[in-house]
């Protein structure tokens, strides 16, 4: 008599146990993927597109990434042009040699990383080279006339409705990216 009780009572176990991996499973892939600016490291394009499409949010997307990555840099919760010595490799291959970003105001915040940011810069390192014609795609950046600039720089300019972004070419070959400014308008 005692086997078939035991039998069942098995077989209850099994089910339930069952039971709890489907709900498990259903609930890994029911959940919706996390924000792009989430994993880290982004890509170069991500921080460059961010405040193109979202302003204000963008830039501020953008930020915090930075804050984040050089934290021991930061001072009153503001970044402070970190030369990073070539470690800073994004997801794509692209490297940030120094960044910097500027705040309007303080706002107390538990992370530590102020998202009220006013201007941000960074450079990106010619080797791998980003191509200008890329950044263009991205913002539609226009640049002055000819004459307007030393014969050795340009400046490439794109302004939204909530940022302005720059990047600057230099020569000899004008072709890659190097230094990005973004600020609020």
């Amino acid at each position: 008599m005692s086997s078939p009780l035991i039998f069942s009572c098995f077989r209850w176990v099994v089910r339930g146990c069952f039971a709890l991996i489907l709900c498990g499973c259903s609930e890994v892939t029911g959940k919706s993927k996390p924000p792009a600016m989430t994993e880290y490291p982004p890509e170069l394009e991500q921080l460059l597109s961010l405040p193109v499409q979202q302003g204000r949010v963008g830039l501020d997307q953008v930020a915090v990434f930075l804050n984040r990555q050089y934290a021991t840099h930061l001072r009153d919760g503001e970044l402070s042009s970190p030369d990073t010595g070539g470690e800073a490799v994004l997801a794509d291959g692209y490297i940030l040699l120094n960044a910097s970003t500027w705040i309007s105001h303080r706002i107390p915040e538990e992370s530590g990383l102020n998202t009220n940011v006013r201007k941000i810069y960074f450079t990106v390192s010619k080797t791998p080279c980003f191509p200008l014609e890329r950044f263009i795609q991205i913002s539609g950046a226009i640049t002055k006339p000819p004459g307007t600039y030393p014969p050795n720089y340009r400046l490439y300019h794109y302004r939204g409705g909530e940022v302005n972004m720059s990047a600057s070419v230099s020569y000899p070959d004008f072709e890659c990216i190097t230094d990005i400014n973004m600020a609020v308008n």
